[in-house]
Protein backbone atom coordinates (compact mmCIF):
# COMPACT_ATOMS: atom_id res chain seq x y z
CA UNK A 1 0.00 0.00 0.00
CA UNK A 2 1.05 3.25 -0.65
CA UNK A 3 2.00 5.24 2.29
CA UNK A 4 -0.05 8.16 3.48
CA UNK A 5 1.12 10.86 6.28
CA UNK A 6 -1.21 10.82 9.15
CA UNK A 7 -1.34 13.05 12.01
CA UNK A 8 -2.56 11.18 15.24
CA UNK A 9 -3.12 12.97 17.82
CA UNK A 10 -4.35 11.35 21.08
CA UNK A 11 -5.55 12.66 24.31
CA UNK A 12 -3.43 10.51 26.83
CA UNK A 13 0.29 10.88 27.85
CA UNK A 14 1.50 8.49 25.81
CA UNK A 15 3.29 6.86 29.28
CA UNK A 16 -0.17 6.33 30.38
CA UNK A 17 -1.10 2.93 31.10
CA UNK A 18 -1.60 1.21 27.59
CA UNK A 19 -4.79 1.77 26.11
CA UNK A 20 -6.75 1.63 22.67
CA UNK A 21 -5.25 4.79 21.25
CA UNK A 22 -1.86 3.63 22.34
CA UNK A 23 -1.97 -0.05 20.24
CA UNK A 24 -3.68 1.22 16.89
CA UNK A 25 -1.31 4.12 17.09
CA UNK A 26 1.52 1.61 16.93
CA UNK A 27 -0.71 -0.82 14.12
CA UNK A 28 -1.33 1.86 11.73
CA UNK A 29 2.50 2.56 11.63
CA UNK A 30 2.37 -0.92 9.74
CA UNK A 31 0.60 0.79 6.78
CA UNK A 32 1.39 4.20 6.99
CA UNK A 33 3.68 6.93 7.90
CA UNK A 34 2.21 8.13 11.33
CA UNK A 35 3.42 10.92 13.58
CA UNK A 36 2.32 10.63 16.77
CA UNK A 37 0.79 13.76 18.68
CA UNK A 38 -0.24 13.11 22.22
CA UNK A 39 -0.98 15.45 25.77
CA UNK A 40 1.60 16.37 28.36
CA UNK A 41 0.14 17.71 31.22
CA UNK A 42 2.52 20.27 32.51
CA UNK A 43 1.30 18.96 35.83
CA UNK A 44 0.08 15.88 36.69
CA UNK A 45 -0.43 14.74 40.19
CA UNK A 46 -1.75 11.00 39.05
CA UNK A 47 2.11 10.34 36.72
CA UNK A 48 3.63 7.24 37.89
CA UNK A 49 6.24 7.33 35.82
CA UNK A 50 5.29 4.61 33.76
CA UNK A 51 7.03 4.02 30.42
CA UNK A 52 5.69 2.56 27.87
CA UNK A 53 7.22 0.81 24.90
CA UNK A 54 6.65 2.25 21.26
CA UNK A 55 6.45 -0.48 18.56
CA UNK A 56 6.47 1.23 15.51
CA UNK A 57 7.00 -0.18 11.95
CA UNK A 58 7.85 2.64 9.90
CA UNK A 59 8.95 6.22 10.31
CA UNK A 60 7.57 8.22 13.34
CA UNK A 61 8.23 11.29 14.74
CA UNK A 62 6.35 12.16 18.28
CA UNK A 63 4.87 15.79 19.15
CA UNK A 64 3.78 16.59 22.48
CA UNK A 65 0.98 19.29 23.08
CA UNK A 66 1.59 20.66 26.74
CA UNK A 67 -1.11 20.99 28.80
CA UNK A 68 -1.54 23.58 31.57
CA UNK A 69 -3.40 23.32 34.69
CA UNK A 70 -6.93 24.21 35.17
CA UNK A 71 -7.39 24.57 31.63
CA UNK A 72 -10.33 22.73 30.93
CA UNK A 73 -12.42 25.34 33.00
CA UNK A 74 -10.61 28.62 32.55
CA UNK A 75 -11.03 30.15 29.17
CA UNK A 76 -7.82 32.48 29.40
CA UNK A 77 -5.73 29.35 29.86
CA UNK A 78 -7.21 27.87 26.99
CA UNK A 79 -5.77 30.64 24.99
CA UNK A 80 -2.70 30.55 26.33
CA UNK A 81 -2.21 26.80 25.99
CA UNK A 82 -2.71 27.42 22.13
CA UNK A 83 0.01 29.52 21.81
CA UNK A 84 2.12 27.36 23.88
CA UNK A 85 1.45 25.28 21.21
CA UNK A 86 1.00 26.74 17.91
CA UNK A 87 4.01 25.86 16.32
CA UNK A 88 3.21 22.43 16.91
CA UNK A 89 -0.56 22.39 15.64
CA UNK A 90 0.78 24.67 12.44
CA UNK A 91 2.30 21.14 11.77
CA UNK A 92 -0.61 19.25 11.31
CA UNK A 93 -0.79 21.62 7.38
CA UNK A 94 1.12 18.40 6.20
CA UNK A 95 -0.74 15.81 6.92
CA UNK A 96 -3.38 13.98 4.60
CA UNK A 97 -5.01 12.70 7.62
CA UNK A 98 -5.93 13.93 11.00
CA UNK A 99 -6.52 11.09 13.14
CA UNK A 100 -8.33 12.47 16.87
CA UNK A 101 -8.95 10.31 20.16
CA UNK A 102 -11.03 12.93 21.78
CA UNK A 103 -13.11 16.33 21.48
CA UNK A 104 -10.75 17.31 24.05
CA UNK A 105 -8.62 18.10 21.00
CA UNK A 106 -10.45 20.70 19.88
CA UNK A 107 -9.13 22.70 22.29
CA UNK A 108 -5.95 22.85 20.99
CA UNK A 109 -6.55 23.20 17.31
CA UNK A 110 -8.71 24.69 14.61
CA UNK A 111 -11.35 22.88 12.82
CA UNK A 112 -11.02 25.72 10.51
CA UNK A 113 -7.08 24.38 9.62
CA UNK A 114 -8.56 21.15 8.66
CA UNK A 115 -10.56 22.13 5.91
CA UNK A 116 -8.51 20.09 3.40
CA UNK A 117 -7.30 17.32 5.01
CA UNK A 118 -9.49 13.75 5.82
CA UNK A 119 -10.44 13.77 9.62
CA UNK A 120 -10.86 10.24 11.46
CA UNK A 121 -12.87 10.67 14.73
CA UNK A 122 -12.29 7.57 17.07
CA UNK A 123 -14.58 7.75 19.58
CA UNK A 124 -13.52 4.85 22.35
CA UNK A 125 -15.39 5.86 25.51
CA UNK A 126 -18.86 7.88 25.94
CA UNK A 127 -16.98 10.91 26.13
CA UNK A 128 -19.75 13.06 28.38
CA UNK A 129 -20.10 10.33 30.23
CA UNK A 130 -16.82 11.09 32.19
CA UNK A 131 -18.26 14.60 33.18
CA UNK A 132 -22.13 14.03 34.67
CA UNK A 133 -22.15 16.85 36.59
CA UNK A 134 -19.18 18.96 35.67
CA UNK A 135 -19.45 22.86 35.55
CA UNK A 136 -19.15 23.58 31.80
CA UNK A 137 -20.25 20.06 30.42
CA UNK A 138 -22.18 22.25 28.07
CA UNK A 139 -18.60 23.74 26.61
CA UNK A 140 -17.58 19.99 26.26
CA UNK A 141 -20.88 18.99 24.22
CA UNK A 142 -20.49 22.00 21.66
CA UNK A 143 -16.97 20.34 21.11
CA UNK A 144 -18.18 17.11 20.34
CA UNK A 145 -20.32 18.39 18.35
CA UNK A 146 -17.87 20.15 16.62
CA UNK A 147 -15.65 16.86 16.15
CA UNK A 148 -18.94 15.09 15.17
CA UNK A 149 -19.88 17.87 12.32
CA UNK A 150 -15.78 17.87 11.01
CA UNK A 151 -14.98 14.01 10.87
CA UNK A 152 -15.26 12.36 7.41
CA UNK A 153 -15.28 8.58 9.05
CA UNK A 154 -16.61 8.09 12.62
CA UNK A 155 -15.32 5.10 14.53
CA UNK A 156 -17.04 3.72 18.01
CA UNK A 157 -15.29 1.44 20.07
CA UNK A 158 -18.63 -0.62 20.72
CA UNK A 159 -21.81 -0.65 19.52
CA UNK A 160 -23.82 0.23 21.87
CA UNK A 161 -21.66 3.55 21.86
CA UNK A 162 -22.30 3.83 18.36
CA UNK A 163 -25.84 3.79 18.70
CA UNK A 164 -25.73 6.22 21.80
CA UNK A 165 -23.84 8.64 19.16
CA UNK A 166 -26.65 7.85 16.43
CA UNK A 167 -29.22 8.98 18.93
CA UNK A 168 -27.11 12.16 20.04
CA UNK A 169 -25.38 13.52 17.02
CA UNK A 170 -27.00 11.72 14.31
CA UNK A 171 -28.05 15.18 12.63
CA UNK A 172 -24.58 16.04 12.36
CA UNK A 173 -22.76 13.04 10.63
CA UNK A 174 -22.24 12.76 7.72
CA UNK A 175 -22.09 8.81 7.26
CA UNK A 176 -22.82 6.33 10.03
CA UNK A 177 -20.19 5.55 12.66
CA UNK A 178 -18.03 2.32 12.31
CA UNK A 179 -17.68 0.05 14.98
CA UNK A 180 -14.35 -1.44 15.46
CA UNK A 181 -14.04 -3.02 19.02
CA UNK A 182 -10.97 -3.13 20.90
CA UNK A 183 -8.11 -5.78 21.45
CA UNK A 184 -5.18 -8.05 22.46
CA UNK A 185 -1.95 -7.35 22.24
CA UNK A 186 -0.30 -10.17 21.64
CA UNK A 187 3.31 -9.00 23.11
CA UNK A 188 0.88 -10.06 26.77
CA UNK A 189 0.78 -13.50 25.59
CA UNK A 190 5.11 -13.35 25.09
CA UNK A 191 5.27 -11.40 28.40
CA UNK A 192 3.97 -14.66 30.11
CA UNK A 193 6.85 -16.79 29.46
CA UNK A 194 9.09 -14.04 31.17
CA UNK A 195 6.72 -13.80 34.02
CA UNK A 196 9.11 -15.38 36.56
CA UNK A 197 8.05 -13.32 39.94
CA UNK A 198 5.43 -10.72 41.00
CA UNK A 199 7.15 -7.00 42.33
CA UNK A 200 8.99 -8.61 45.87
CA UNK A 201 6.40 -5.47 47.51
CA UNK A 202 3.30 -7.54 46.25
CA UNK A 203 3.59 -10.58 48.93
CA UNK A 204 2.69 -8.29 52.22
CA UNK A 205 0.00 -9.84 52.25
CA UNK A 206 -0.58 -13.74 53.65
CA UNK A 207 -0.26 -15.94 50.67
CA UNK A 208 -2.95 -18.12 51.63
CA UNK A 209 -5.97 -15.71 51.52
CA UNK A 210 -7.87 -16.05 48.27
CA UNK A 211 -5.67 -13.04 45.64
CA UNK A 212 -9.16 -11.76 44.48
CA UNK A 213 -7.51 -8.97 41.43
CA UNK A 214 -8.16 -6.03 39.28
CA UNK A 215 -6.35 -4.81 36.27
CA UNK A 216 -6.79 -1.56 34.71
CA UNK A 217 -7.56 2.15 35.76
CA UNK A 218 -9.30 2.62 39.04
CA UNK A 219 -11.48 5.18 38.76
CA UNK A 220 -15.25 6.29 39.82
CA UNK A 221 -16.74 3.53 38.07
CA UNK A 222 -15.39 1.24 41.02
CA UNK A 223 -18.20 -0.55 42.90
CA UNK A 224 -16.08 0.06 46.07
CA UNK A 225 -19.23 -0.22 48.14
CA UNK A 226 -19.95 -3.61 47.12
CA UNK A 227 -15.97 -4.74 47.02
CA UNK A 228 -15.62 -3.71 50.87
CA UNK A 229 -18.99 -5.65 51.75
CA UNK A 230 -17.76 -8.72 49.79
CA UNK A 231 -14.48 -8.50 52.04
CA UNK A 232 -16.37 -8.12 55.35
CA UNK A 233 -17.99 -11.22 54.18
CA UNK A 234 -15.41 -13.42 52.73
CA UNK A 235 -12.47 -12.73 55.57
CA UNK A 236 -10.40 -15.88 53.39
CA UNK A 237 -10.09 -13.06 50.63
CA UNK A 238 -8.15 -10.05 49.49
CA UNK A 239 -7.98 -7.67 46.85
CA UNK A 240 -5.15 -6.09 44.57
CA UNK A 241 -5.59 -3.40 42.50
CA UNK A 242 -3.33 -2.60 39.49
CA UNK A 243 -3.20 0.37 38.08
CA UNK A 244 -3.13 4.06 37.99
CA UNK A 245 -5.31 5.37 40.99
CA UNK A 246 -7.97 8.24 40.19
CA UNK A 247 -10.39 7.40 42.71
CA UNK A 248 -10.39 7.10 46.74
CA UNK A 249 -9.97 3.59 47.62
CA UNK A 250 -11.52 2.93 51.03
CA UNK A 251 -8.98 2.11 54.00
CA UNK A 252 -9.29 -1.94 54.41
CA UNK A 253 -6.45 -3.89 55.63
CA UNK A 254 -6.99 -6.19 52.89
CA UNK A 255 -7.12 -3.98 50.19
CA UNK A 256 -3.81 -3.23 48.43
CA UNK A 257 -3.12 -1.10 45.74
CA UNK A 258 -0.36 -2.32 43.46
CA UNK A 259 0.10 1.09 41.74
CA UNK A 260 0.58 1.69 37.90
CA UNK A 261 2.95 -0.77 35.75
CA UNK A 262 4.45 -1.44 32.45
CA UNK A 263 2.01 -3.16 30.27
CA UNK A 264 4.68 -5.94 29.72
CA UNK A 265 4.74 -6.64 33.45
CA UNK A 266 0.74 -7.44 33.72
CA UNK A 267 1.13 -11.39 32.74
CA UNK A 268 3.46 -11.21 35.98
CA UNK A 269 1.25 -9.67 38.15
CA UNK A 270 -1.91 -11.92 36.89
CA UNK A 271 0.21 -15.03 37.50
CA UNK A 272 -0.70 -13.79 41.18
CA UNK A 273 -3.90 -13.74 40.88
CA UNK A 274 -6.81 -16.71 41.91
CA UNK A 275 -9.68 -15.10 39.84
CA UNK A 276 -9.36 -11.23 37.68
CA UNK A 277 -12.42 -9.04 38.10
CA UNK A 278 -14.53 -6.25 36.50
CA UNK A 279 -16.58 -4.64 39.55
CA UNK A 280 -18.11 -1.68 37.84
CA UNK A 281 -20.95 0.43 38.71
CA UNK A 282 -23.16 -0.07 36.05
CA UNK A 283 -24.40 2.97 33.91
CA UNK A 284 -24.41 4.66 30.35
CA UNK A 285 -20.27 5.09 30.63
CA UNK A 286 -19.50 1.60 31.60
CA UNK A 287 -22.14 0.39 28.82
CA UNK A 288 -20.88 1.86 26.13
CA UNK A 289 -17.43 0.34 26.89
CA UNK A 290 -15.54 -2.65 25.16
CA UNK A 291 -13.58 -3.05 27.72
CA UNK A 292 -9.78 -3.81 26.82
CA UNK A 293 -8.93 -5.51 30.22
CA UNK A 294 -11.09 -9.08 29.22
CA UNK A 295 -9.70 -9.39 26.32
CA UNK A 296 -5.99 -9.42 28.23
CA UNK A 297 -7.88 -11.24 31.16
CA UNK A 298 -8.97 -14.06 29.02
CA UNK A 299 -4.99 -14.33 27.86
CA UNK A 300 -4.23 -14.92 31.77
CA UNK A 301 -5.68 -17.98 31.84
CA UNK A 302 -7.29 -16.97 35.05
CA UNK A 303 -11.16 -17.13 36.11
CA UNK A 304 -12.44 -13.98 35.17
CA UNK A 305 -16.04 -12.42 37.40
CA UNK A 306 -17.16 -9.56 35.37
CA UNK A 307 -20.82 -6.93 35.67
CA UNK A 308 -23.57 -8.05 33.11
CA UNK A 309 -24.10 -6.01 30.19
CA UNK A 310 -25.06 -6.59 26.68
CA UNK A 311 -21.20 -5.99 25.54
CA UNK A 312 -20.31 -8.55 27.53
CA UNK A 313 -21.99 -11.06 25.97
CA UNK A 314 -19.55 -12.05 22.91
CA UNK A 315 -16.58 -12.78 26.22
CA UNK A 316 -18.65 -15.45 26.76
CA UNK A 317 -17.84 -18.68 27.91
CA UNK A 318 -14.83 -16.81 29.37
CA UNK A 319 -16.26 -14.56 31.85
CA UNK A 320 -18.85 -15.34 34.67
CA UNK A 321 -21.36 -12.24 35.06
CA UNK A 322 -23.25 -10.90 37.64
CA UNK A 323 -26.00 -9.20 37.92
CA UNK A 324 -25.83 -8.31 41.82
CA UNK A 325 -23.86 -8.51 44.44
CA UNK A 326 -25.21 -12.17 45.86
CA UNK A 327 -24.10 -13.36 42.19
CA UNK A 328 -20.78 -11.82 42.71
CA UNK A 329 -20.37 -13.42 46.31
CA UNK A 330 -21.38 -17.21 45.11
CA UNK A 331 -18.80 -16.72 42.14
CA UNK A 332 -16.00 -15.99 44.59
CA UNK A 333 -17.14 -18.69 46.76
CA UNK A 334 -16.97 -21.08 43.74
CA UNK A 335 -13.53 -19.95 42.95
CA UNK A 336 -12.36 -20.42 46.60
CA UNK A 337 -13.83 -23.84 46.23
CA UNK A 338 -12.32 -24.69 42.22
CA UNK A 339 -16.03 -25.30 41.60
CA UNK A 340 -16.48 -22.53 39.03
CA UNK A 341 -16.32 -23.84 35.36
CA UNK A 342 -12.95 -23.28 33.49
CA UNK A 343 -12.98 -22.11 29.85
CA UNK A 344 -11.16 -24.54 26.99
CA UNK A 345 -7.87 -22.98 26.48
CA UNK A 346 -7.76 -23.73 22.63
CA UNK A 347 -10.69 -21.98 22.17
CA UNK A 348 -9.80 -19.01 24.31
CA UNK A 349 -6.37 -18.85 21.91
CA UNK A 350 -8.70 -18.84 18.99
CA UNK A 351 -11.31 -16.03 20.24
CA UNK A 352 -7.81 -13.69 21.10
CA UNK A 353 -6.41 -14.51 17.47
CA UNK A 354 -9.23 -13.19 15.93
CA UNK A 355 -9.22 -10.17 18.33
CA UNK A 356 -5.68 -8.81 18.45
CA UNK A 357 -5.05 -4.99 18.15
CA UNK A 358 -3.13 -6.41 14.24
CA UNK A 359 -6.74 -7.87 13.15
CA UNK A 360 -8.43 -4.01 14.24
CA UNK A 361 -5.86 -2.34 12.53
CA UNK A 362 -6.46 -4.83 9.27
CA UNK A 363 -9.98 -3.75 9.51
CA UNK A 364 -9.42 0.16 10.05
CA UNK A 365 -7.22 0.41 6.92
CA UNK A 366 -9.81 -1.57 4.95
CA UNK A 367 -12.09 1.12 6.07
CA UNK A 368 -9.71 4.09 5.05
CA UNK A 369 -9.48 2.80 1.55
CA UNK A 370 -13.16 3.76 0.95
CA UNK A 371 -12.75 7.43 2.54
CA UNK A 372 -12.44 10.77 0.23
CA UNK A 373 -12.60 14.05 1.18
Amino acid sequence: MKKSIIAYLMHVDWDWIKQRPHFLYEELTRYYTVDLFYIDKIYDKHSGGNRNSRNVHSNSAVRKLRKLPLSGRISALRQVERQLNRRVIRSLNQYEYIWITSPILVDYISLEQLKQKIVIYDCMDDFLGFYPDTHGVERLRKLEIQLVERADLMITSSEYLKNKMVKLYGEHMKTDPVVVNNGFSTSLLQSHRSAAHLNPEENNLVSSLLNIMYIGTIGEWMDFDMLVRVLDQLPACRLTLVGPVEAAVPSHQRIRCAGTVRHEELAAYARKADVLIMPFVLNDLVRAVDPVKIYEYISFGKPIIAIEYDEMYKFLPFVHLYSNEKEFISLIRQVGKNDLITYDRKQAIEFLKASTWEERGKRIVRILEGVSR
